[in-house]
């Protein structure tokens, strides 16, 4: 028997939703090494392309890995920016405070600050449009679950418990 399996590729619809979230170029390099890494998966075979790309995207946006303190820091820092952006903007709304000092924000800040406006950015634009939401839930955690399980995977205990598994066996001896 015969067959051909297409499998369709989300890569086009990562490349059209740069622009469109204003994806930085590590942002978008990390989204493709999540397409490229759901290939060890059964994602391809489960979900469209623009579900994958989309999920590849939040990935990028809310795991970066650039700060040494991981994703928990991440996401307190990302709360406090939002805090601090509400504080800001309800200080201004009251009147109070109007000639704060725009120099004493730190780069960091700025940085945090740009990063959940993409956030936000991005939460907007899933919101507009009609996409299939559990579906990317779905993808989300099988993706995590692949790099759990692809972080604690050992080749030389692997091998070793084969060897012992074929050996008590005694398939070794022809």
């Amino acid at each position: 028997m015969h067959s051909q399996l297409i499998v369709h590729q989300p890569y086009r619809t990562l490349t059209n939703l740069q622009s469109d979230l204003f994806l930085s170029q590590d942002e978008a390099n990390l989204a493709l090494s999540i397409i490229n890494d759901h290939y060890m998966t059964d994602l391809p075979l489960l979900y469209p392309p623009h579900i994958i790309a989309l999920t590849a995207i939040l990935l990028a946006l809310v795991l970066r890995p650039n700060s040494p303190g991981g994703t928990a820091t991440n996401m307190a820092a990302a709360t406090a920016a939002l805090a601090q952006v509400q504080a800001q903007a309800s200080s201004r709304a009251s009147g109070s405070n109007a000639n704060q000092n725009t120099s004493s924000v730190s780069e960091k800040e700025r940085q945090q600050e740009a990063r959940l406006n993409k956030v936000q950015r991005y939460a907007g634009f899933l919101t507009e449009s009609n996409v299939d939401i559990e579906g990317m839930v779905d993808c989300t955690q099988e993706l995590i679950s692949f790099y759990e399980c692809h972080e604690q995977y050992n080749d030389k205990i692997t091998r070793e418990q084969i060897n012992r598994f074929v050996k008590a066996r005694g398939l070794d001896k022809p």
